[in-house]
């Protein structure tokens, strides 16, 4: 009896591992196909814990952009609600809201289908704000050109060194809510060194989207970021007309 009881944990356990290698498998075939739909835009799928401020980000970074003639459109991912698209759509840019239902990430076969429905013919990026997880989406492969990881210095210093899959599969990090930092014991410093003992390629940033502040050093990292964008959009649009001549 203790042999077959053994022997269903093990069977079991393989049959987990099949399912996910297939699950992986057909969602590597989907995010292929997201990146021919993409074509010349460039893609960043944003992850964070809950709270880290991405859709705040975007309603800083967006205007931004727009303002230097650059179009963006935005997929935003959530267990449930549409609040947050309703945040992007008073920028007015294409969005598509993908409520999950319960699940903790971002498919590519999700995205896929949302871009039956969002217009991104003449954009230049698009934002793949996923749903709020340091786990989960990290295995997701959605066609993106790069994964961004957001950190909210309120979640301490260690957040890298426990979910290290989120900062090592990132080639950005950005600490935001860097304005509450007097209000805490949290250390950039400390941050830094952390996501960079995880990725030593990691490149950072630290923003704050405070709507009202006098002192500029506040919107610094957001002017930064905004011109780390406009260079990849320049770069995979020039990739991309080369390709295709």
């Amino acid at each position: 009896m203790l042999k077959s009881n053994r022997f269903k944990r093990v069977s079991t356990g393989g049959r987990s591992l099949t399912v996910q290698k297939n699950a992986l498998e057909s969602n590597e075939i989907n995010a292929k196909k997201n990146k021919a739909v993409f074509g010349k835009a460039f893609v960043m799928n944003i992850l964070s814990s809950p709270g880290s401020g991405k859709t705040s980000l975007l309603e800083s970074i967006v205007p931004a952009l727009k303002l230097e003639g650059f179009n963006a459109a935005v997929i935003e991912g959530d267990v449930e609600t549409d609040l947050d698209k309703k945040r992007i759509d008073n920028l007015g840019v294409p969005a598509y809201q993908i409520i999950t239902n319960g699940t903790c990430h971002l498919d590519a076969k999700m995205v896929n289908v949302s871009l039956n429905s969002l217009d991104i013919k003449n954009a230049d990026v698009i934002f793949i704000e996923n749903v709020g997880n340091l786990v989960c989406p990290t295995s997701f492969n959605l066609g993106e050109d790069m994964k961004v990881v957001v950190l909210s210095v309120t979640e301490g210093d260690d957040k890298p060194l426990k979910y290290p899959a989120a900062f090592y599969k990132s080639k950005v990090m950005i600490i935001n809510k860097t304005d509450l930092l007097p209000a805490l014991d949290s250390d950039i410093a400390k941050i830094k060194e952390n996501a960079l003992s995880i990725n030593k390629e990691l490149i950072i940033f630290e923003t704050s989207c405070r709507k009202k502040t006098t002192e500029n050093i506040y919107n610094k990292g957001i002017a930064d970021f905004v011109s780390f964008v406009k260079e990849k959009i320049r770069i995979k649009a020039a990739e991309f007309q080369k390709q295709n001549i």
